[in-house]
C-alpha cells in the first residue's frame, strides 16, 4: 500500500519543470509562469504531455478510490474495470480471474501501461486525475499555489498534438532529473526481477524504449495509444508495426483493446 501512495503522488504531483525554447509551433511567445504536472514534459506553453503511457499502478489507485467513495457494487466502480479478457492476449496462459487477481492484490503489472479499457473509461479517469490533483494543489500553502495554474485539465491528445510531439525539445538538467526518477521507481518495484513482464514479447514496462531527444518512452514501443479524436489511435503496437516510426501513423480500433493504452495531456487552462 505504502508502495502505492508514493508512486501515486510521484505520478500526480507537480514539479519544476516548465516550457522551454524549442522549434515548435508558438514556442517563441511561451509562458515561463507555471509547471508543468510532474512525470509530464513541455510540448508549448500551454501543453504538457506524459512522460510515459499511463500505468496500470496508477488505473488501480482510480480503481480502488472508486471502490471506497462508491462501493464495490456501484456503477462508478465496475464500470471502470478493465477488460480483463483481453489481457489474456498478452499473457498466454493466464486466465482472466488470474490475472485479475494479480492487478488488484500484486504488484506484477504496476509498471506495465494499462490496458483493456476503453474510450469513456479513459475519459472518465482524465475527470478523476484532475480531481485528485486539485486536492493536492487545494492543501498547498498559498503563496505556493500561486505558481501553478488557476484551471486545468488532464485529457487525451488530439492526433495532431501526438503527431506534433515531435518538436519537442527539454532541458537537460530535466532530462537527468527525469532519469533519476525512472531508475528509481524500476529499482522501487525490482522490475529487473519481474519475469512476468520482462519475458512478454508483447506488453513490457512503461519505461520499456526512451527516445533520447524527447525524453519520453515507449512513442514506438510497446502500445498503441488513444488520441481525442475516438476510434485513432497514434503510435506503435505488439499488434501491428510502424516500421518507420511515423509520428502521424494512425490506427484504428473499436472499443478496447490489449494493444492499446494512452497518455494524457496536461493542459493549462488559465
Amino acid at each position: 500500500m505504502l508502495k502505492s501512495i508514493s508512486f501515486l503522488l510521484a505520478f500526480m504531483f507537480l514539479g519544476g519543470t516548465g516550457p522551454i525554447e524549442s522549434d515548435c509551433e508558438s514556442c517563441a511567445t511561451q509562458d515561463h509562469q507555471y509547471f508543468c504536472a510532474f512525470n509530464t514534459f513541455a510540448m508549448n506553453s500551454r501543453l504538457c504531455m506524459d512522460l510515459t503511457e499511463v500505468p496500470s499502478m496508477v488505473w488501480k489507485t482510480f480503481l480502488k478510490e472508486m471502490k471506497t467513495d462508491h462501493g464495490i457494487g456501484s456503477v462508478e466502480y465496475n464500470s471502470n474495470i478493465p477488460n480483463f479478457q483481453l489481457w489474456e492476449e498478452i499473457f498466454p496462459g493466464m486466465t482472466s480471474s488470474t490475472i485479475s487477481r494479480m492487478f488488484m492484490e500484486e504488484e506484477t503489472f504496476n509498471l506495465m501501461p494499462i490496458v483493456g479499457v476503453s474510450y469513456e473509461q479513459v475519459l472518465a479517469f482524465c475527470k478523476w486525475r484532475e480531481k485528485l490533483l486539485q486536492k493536492e494543489l487545494d492543501a498547498m500553502d498559498p503563496d505556493m499555489r500561486a505558481n501553478f495554474p488557476k484551471k486545468f485539465i488532464f485529457r487525451l491528445p488530439t492526433n495532431k498534438e501526438w503527431a506534433r510531439m515531435r518538436f519537442m525539445t527539454q532541458d537537460k538538467k530535466m532530462l537527468k532529473k527525469m532519469d533519476k526518477m525512472v531508475e528509481k521507481n524500476m529499482k522501487f518495484f525490482k522490475a529487473q526481477k519481474n519475469d512476468v513482464i520482462n519475458n512478454s514479447y508483447r506488453a513490457g514496462s512503461i519505461y520499456q524504449t526512451k527516445t533520447d531527444h524527447l525524453g519520453l518512452y515507449n512513442i514506438f514501443d510497446n502500445v498503441a495509444e488513444m488520441t481525442a479524436d475516438r476510434g485513432i489511435a497514434m503510435g506503435v503496437s505488439w499488434n501491428e508495426a510502424n516500421e518507420e516510426s511515423k509520428y502521424d501513423k494512425e490506427f484504428t480500433y473499436q472499443g478496447a483493446q490489449a494493444w492499446l493504452g494512452f497518455r494524457c495531456i496536461f493542459e493549462i487552462v488559465e
